[in-house]
């Protein structure tokens, strides 16, 4: 699983994440809808990236041997 989130595209991540929030809080009756999924894929994206940035370093280190 974390092979898997070092390799995904964070392009994409924010394409999927942004269509199912779009879709949950469209049909959930959210009134500002669209602000709350830009929010919510924009945080959900972010601790992607945090974990890939965390899970290359680390990966990194262990092929130098520290």
């Amino acid at each position: 699983m974390l092979d898997w989130i070092r390799r995904i595209n964070l392009i994409w991540v924010f394409v999927l994440l942004f269509g199912f929030h779009g879709l949950l809080y469209y049909y959930l009756g959210t009134a500002n809808w669209l602000t709350v999924t830009l929010l919510a894929t924009a945080v959900d994206t972010a601790v992607v990236a945090a974990l890939q940035y965390l899970l290359l370093s680390a990966s990194r280190r262990k092929e130098k041997g520290e």
